[in-house]
């Protein structure tokens, strides 16, 4: 069941129905730094548009502390830890640091949920940094707003938020 569960939202199928039909649904669910990063927490959904060459994507930017759904948390699970090294950056996995998300943690937050996404993607060794500023994050407040992914350019990657602190794995 869950080989066709993850054959059915592969990109190559989401693709194909994108094709078919265009976009329809939901826009795709964003979380915006500070910065002015946006990361998407729909991986698969934007590798789809790209595939099929939608130019425009509809999006929703949520804030790094807004709540997640619950629905939607179901699908957010750490699958490594995140540690805090004594510098004050932060590591996917490895055993250096001080663990401030444990594996096996749902997500509780937009931020959280682009976090342990990004966390999870093949090809990142054991103690190597979260690939982005997450920290940067850490400002409070609940923020929507509607937009446009343009798909040509802007790249949009993974995200989060520290949250609570935890300790051991």
């Amino acid at each position: 069941m869950a080989d066709s569960y993850l054959q059915r939202w592969s990109v190559g199928n989401v693709a194909e129905r994108l094709k078919r039909y265009g976009w329809t649904g939901e826009p795709l669910h964003v979380v915006g730094l500070p910065d002015g990063t946006k990361i998407t927490i729909q991986n698969v959904l934007l590798a789809a548009a790209i595939k099929v060459g939608i130019q425009e994507i509809p999006t929703l930017t949520h804030h790094p502390d807004e709540p997640l759904p619950l629905l939607m948390a179901k699908d957010f699970i750490l699958t490594r830890p995140v540690r805090e090294l004594p510098d004050g950056s932060y590591v996917i996995g490895g055993s250096d640091g001080r663990v401030v998300f444990r594996r096996g943690r749902r997500a509780e937050t937009y931020g959280e949920a682009a976090l342990f996404r990004t966390t999870g993607q093949p090809g990142i060794p054991d103690g190597d940094p979260v690939p982005f500023p997450w920290t940067a994050a850490m400002t409070g407040g609940t923020t929507m707003t509607g937009g446009t992914a343009m798909t040509g350019g802007t790249a949009m990657t993974g995200g989060a938020d520290p949250g609570r602190r935890e300790d051991g794995e």
